[in-house]
């Protein structure tokens, strides 16, 4: 089982976030899901604004 996901989140008005976290369930701080951009910052979402998000395993080396 990977321990590394691909994140691909989708906000009901089509903005996009992707990025990679280390658990498939989503992390809830102060009432957000927050997700680690490829570049290390990290975007903090409503779970109410987001219509669809995606966890793919990453296969490791």
């Amino acid at each position: 089982m990977s321990e590394k996901y691909h994140v691909i989140a989708t906000k009901k008005d089509g903005t996009t976030y992707e990025g990679m976290m280390t658990t498939k369930e989503p992390r809830v701080t102060n009432g957000l899901i927050g997700i680690a951009s490829l570049d290390g910052s990290w975007v903090y979402i409503s779970p109410d604004e987001i219509s669809d998000i995606k966890y793919v395993p990453v296969v490791e080396q």
